[in-house]
């Protein structure tokens, strides 16, 4: 029977190829049992072009077997959407029709990221086909004959074993039972996730549902249990029975009673030959799931995974993780080559957007990432209720902030995981553009005060899953759990965890429900960048709500701090002073909560920095960093401040590496162009500008100051290019104030000079210092810096450092600005 992602072993390598979509369609009207769905025949099937219900287009034809033929369809309701149908042979009855739409809707319900997604029955005329999620990778059939030359590793074989029975152990909890697990219906992808198909066709197909002469192709005799063969019920301990032949067909590229089946097995006393590469735990473990007898079979895939895990020398889960360091080291030896071969072989080629505006192929010889490197995707929200994103987003959040308070882990920051969400990409993908080994990835389920969280770890050079957890919680208890899934993680990529390691995870949170709630609709709100300042405002009334509701929360006090500082620059006169008050209100009542809380000492800073108090944005400063070195906006701030500073190598170092956590963030380039043009580094700032305008390509700022970098290095001609591409910025019409008298063009600079300052008034006093600095109109950048100084213009901050104002270091009016401005030595 053909297993319901395409896929057998017969099939060739580009059939093996499909891409994921896990869109719902909605399903077709039911048979009102008149007209009966007939058998796709063989010589019936169907062409590139035709039209299923008249909106899935055929593709082409993927595979065929017993019980039908699949195609790969496009959705022409959805643009982009693909999705895998098998169109079955055989005809059933209104009563099996019905059965296989319960089937269906049962498979829905599971919603496991091991679990095939089956979105739904169809009948279109005469024919009945079942819509599926499409996969890209192999089964496992086709890599134990193609790949490993029958059997494999253990440390190979484990994380798909663990897969396979988290699988299965969410459809027995949810009391559905398999009863056709073999090879060729568990799929690899090329993403190393493995997913069970075939849930429902085969319970269905059994028995007198289908036409007569079709029973047999509904069970596969080499895994079937004796009384799955003798024709009795289906029971979970049937589907363990089958997953033990299929663990130990992995193991040795045999079956455990070599031709015999088990009722063959049965009557000629046969038994299972303990393995090699099992402990004697374990061999005793995998024997016991071989029973022949099903009362004496083990219980549960539970107790079954728990005795293959149980190894009294040393643990096959670290065994896995072993063999996984050292597949990781032998790749890294021979230049990644193998892997690179294995994956031009067995898959499409993936092709990824860099920060340059063209996209260009990735390049695995660029692949380097640290060993301790990880990425935290958005957690899915499966609770079905798209209001409740923000709770799934807002634990990520809350996840990957715990993450990067471990010092020896190096954690992608939350802008750039993000930057996948809604995209499905797979693991390679997400670990290549955001340079990780590791990539960390779940769901969430919410109901309630009750929460399911599931996590999976997954190696991102070898596709081999690491670790997967569930965890049942009440909404209380989040961040308990938050420590939990750190610390498996942390021990999974074998980082060593500081004593204190649980309180600063947990540091400055709460155990108030609703108030945990509120927090995480702030975060949630306040990192969407749609509307800044409407945003901005709705993530200070979540905060508030959260405050209110605990007024021991120093996360939501830090968290509105910043939120009040953020809302700051789109604001003036009393609302400004008022904003910049409870920011800073806020940040000292955050600390005064939670005093080795980063969040809060980073708010302080920040504040400190844009009021010029330069002495206490330095010792904030590096409380947070020392606080929480592998924070990325920590890293990215003090970078910027530290360069302003004077400080330049440690600034430049944090800037960096802030880039290396957050590669996919605007605002972090943005940043590290400042910080770089700061430190006299203009080719790096102006990397940094092409990487902004890459990102946000409709964002006038990135060519405004990409053309100041282009001025600064003297391509003159580039710097007019890129600021007359957003000419009504005022940051443009700066840039071209000087590009323009730089070229002679002296009447157009005063125009354009003229007119920012009409539109903006003193609000850019210091920016008016750049233009005339460089004009060489000294008195008058002079007058711009003593009226930047009255308004305390917060871009006074970069004032000991910025080349663009070096005209006039030597002025006396100068030095008596930057003395007073008191920036540390």
């Amino acid at each position: 029977m053909l297993g319901l992602a395409v896929l057998t072993a017969r099939m060739s390598t580009e059939e093996h190829r499909t891409s994921l979509s896990t869109e719902v369609s909605p399903h077709q009207p039911p048979s009102d049992g008149s007209a009966q769905p007939r058998a796709a025949t063989t010589e019936e099937h169907l062409a590139t072009g035709e039209r299923l219900s008249g909106r899935y287009r055929i593709e082409r034809r993927l595979g065929e077997g017993g019980m039908g033929v699949v195609y790969l369809v496009t959705d022409e309701q959805v643009i982009g959407e693909t999705f895998a149908v098998k169109v079955l042979k055989e005809s059933l009855d209104a009563k099996a029709l019905s059965l296989l739409r319960e089937e269906a809707r049962k498979t829905r319900k599971l919603s496991h990221p091991n679990i095939v997604d089956v979105h739904s029955v169809n009948v279109d005329g005469a024919r009945l086909y079942v819509l599926m999620e499409y996969l890209e990778g192999k089964s496992l059939a086709a890599l134990l004959d193609e790949e490993f030359g029958r059997g494999m590793p253990f440390s190979h074989a484990w994380p798909i074993i663990k897969d396979v029975g988290a699988a299965l152990g969410n459809a027995h909890d949810h009391s559905v039972i398999h009863s056709d697990l073999k090879p060729a219906n568990v799929f690899v992808t090329t993403s190393g996730r493995t997913k069970l198909l075939d849930f429902g066709i085969a319970r269905v197909s059994r028995g007198p549902l289908l036409h007569a002469g079709s029973g047999p192709l509904a069970l596969t005799p080499a895994y079937a249990s004796r009384e799955m063969l003798q024709g009795k019920e289906a029971h979970r301990r049937d589907d363990i029975y089958s997953f033990a032949c299929l663990i130990y067909e992995m193991l040795t590229g045999e079956r455990p009673f070599g031709e015999f089946n088990a009722l063959e097995a049965r009557e000629a006393g046969k038994q299972v030959p303990a393995l090699t590469v099992l402990s004697r735990s374990q061999n005793v473990a995998l024997t016991k799931a071989l029973a022949l007898d099903r009362e004496r079979r083990t219980a549960s895939v539970e107790m079954l995974l728990e005795g293959l895990a149980a190894d009294s020398g040393s643990s096959p889960r670290w065994a896995a993780l072993l063999g996984g360091a050292i597949i990781a080291a032998a790749i890294a030896a021979l230049g990644l080559t193998y892997f690179t071969l294995w994956l031009s072989k067995h898959s499409e080629v993936v092709q990824s957007m860099g920060l340059e505006a063209q996209p260009t192929p990735a390049r695995v010889a660029t692949f380097n990432p640290a060993a301790h490197s990880i990425a935290v995707l958005p957690f899915v929200n499966m609770s079905g209720d798209a209001s409740q994103q923000y709770f799934s987003d807002g634990l990520t959040e809350e996840l990957l902030n715990s993450l990067s308070r471990i010092n020896e882990l190096q954690v992608a920051a939350r802008t750039s995981s993000f930057s996948f969400q809604g995209e499905h990409p797979d693991i390679a993908t997400v670990a290549h553009r955001l340079n990780v080994a590791s990539v960390l990835e779940g769901s969430v389920r919410r109901s309630g005060h009750t929460v399911r969280i599931t996590a999976q770890l997954d190696n991102a050079v070898t596709g081999f899953h690491i670790w997967s957890q569930t965890y049942d919680r009440d909404l209380g208890d989040v961040l308990q759990l938050q420590t939990e899934i750190a610390t498996a993680v942390a021990e999974a990529l074998k980082v060593n965890l500081l004593s204190d390691v649980a309180a600063k995870i947990e540091l400055g949170g709460t155990r108030n429900p609703a108030a945990l709630d509120a927090y995480l609709k702030a975060t949630n709100t306040h990192f969407t960048w749609r509307d800044p300042k409407r945003d901005e405002l709705a993530a200070i009334a979540a905060y508030s709500d959260a405050v209110r509701l605990d007024p021991n929360y120093a996360l939501a006090f830090a968290g509105r701090s910043l939120a009040f500082s953020d809302y700051a620059q789109w604001i003036t006169g009393h609302a400004l002073r008022d904003a910049l008050e409870n920011a800073h209100t806020d940040a000292r009542r955050a600390i005064t909560l939670a005093p080795e809380l980063a969040e809060g000492h980073l708010a302080l800073a920040s504040l400190s920095q844009r009021s010029l108090n330069f002495a206490q944005a330095s010792t904030e400063f590096e409380r947070a960093l020392e606080l929480a070195p592998g924070n990325a906006r920590v890293l990215r701030n003090y970078g910027w401040f530290a360069v302003c500073m004077g400080r330049t190598d440690p600034g430049m170092v944090a800037a960096r590496r802030a880039a290396v956590l957050d590669p996919l963030n605007p605002s972090g380039r943005e940043l590290l162009g400042y910080t770089m043009s700061n430190a006299r580094r203009p080719d790096e700032a102006l990397a940094a500008f092409q990487q902004l305008v890459a990102l946000l390509p409709d964002s006038p700022e990135g060519y405004a100051l990409r053309g100041i970098a282009h001025f600064a290095l003297g391509d003159l001609q580039s710097a007019r290019s890129s600021c007359e591409t957003k000419p009504d910025f005022a940051l443009s019409q700066l840039c071209l104030a000087m590009t323009y008298d730089r070229l002679g063009r002296h009447a157009d600079a005063r125009v354009i000079l003229a007119k920012a300052q009409a539109e903006n008034g003193e609000a850019l006093a210091y920016s008016y210092v750049w233009v005339y600095a460089q004009w060489g109109s000294v008195p008058k950048a002079l007058d711009w810096l003593e009226t930047a100084y009255r308004v305390r213009d917060s871009d006074l901050e970069q004032l000991k450092t910025d080349p663009l104002v070096d005209p006039l270091r030597h002025e006396p009016r100068y030095q008596a600005i930057e003395r007073a401005l008191r920036f540390p030595d």
